[in-house]
């Protein structure tokens, strides 16, 4: 019983630490600030940059011949998604990848079309983003890919703009802003593009929604919380 006992109160403080882990990981990002500025080069091209939240210890993290823009973190903290005009098809825009040190820079989109808006499913498994690759007409539409570029999907699909993608924090619900209405205005959907449903209605223009999004939900709700409340149970 007693050896039960050690046991049980090892598989839980592994718990607690691994969990505790992410969390610092986690604050640790949000110590640091990802931004685009063109200071080096006077208006001819963006990059990404790096700092504290005391505006010091800048980093560069990009340097090419094209314009990098909209950075994008990673729930751990790890990666950072941003835009790019460096491929060679006119200067369009792609999803790119990178670590947060600015290396292991990819390309996850590849097309001759233009891609914007990158944002992190809170499960750092997805990214959502618009692009105009699909409709003739040059609309925007959202899609969301794996974060290797695979399993594309299109979540969106009318004759108008739909721009400025931001996930919930527990994944499930996507908010943006589209013009379907004649009007720029605040939509919400399923991950997976189902029940859309508009937000904000007047006259004048809305956009750039951001869900608020905790520490805590970099993983399952609740589990860190529970996994402190085991391990009391378990020590009592």
């Amino acid at each position: 019983m007693h050896r039960r006992y050690n046991l049980t109160h090892f598989l839980l403080a592994s718990i607690v630490v691994l969990s505790l882990t992410s969390l610092i990981v986690a604050i640790e990002a949000q110590a640091q600030i990802a931004f685009e500025s063109d200071r080096e080069w006077d208006g001819i091209r963006f990059e990404i940059y790096v700092m504290d939240i005391h505006g010091e210890n800048l980093q560069r993290l990009t340097k090419n011949d094209f314009h990098d823009r909209s950075p994008s973190w990673s729930p751990d903290g790890k990666q950072i998604a941003f835009v790019s005009e460096r491929s060679d098809r006119d200067w369009n825009r792609q999803i790119y990848v990178m670590d947060a040190d600015g290396g292991n820079q990819r390309n996850l989109s590849n097309n001759d079309f233009d891609e914007w808006s990158p944002s992190w499913s809170s499960d750092g498994k997805r990214i959502a983003f618009n692009s105009d690759r699909n409709d003739r007409h040059g609309n925007r539409d959202i899609y969301v890919m794996d974060t290797d570029g695979g399993n594309l999907q299109r979540l969106t699909e009318n004759f108008a703009h739909e721009w400025s993608p931001s996930w919930s924090p527990d994944g499930k619900r996507i908010v943006f802003v589209s013009n379907r209405n004649g009007n720029a205005e605040i939509y919400a959907m399923d991950a997976d593009g189902a029940n859309q449903q508009n937000l904000t209605n007047n006259p004048h223009p809305d956009g750039n929604p951001t869900w608020f999004n905790s520490p805590f939900s970099i993983s399952p709700t609740g589990k860190k919380i529970m996994a402190w409340s085991w391990l009391k149970q378990v020590r009592r």
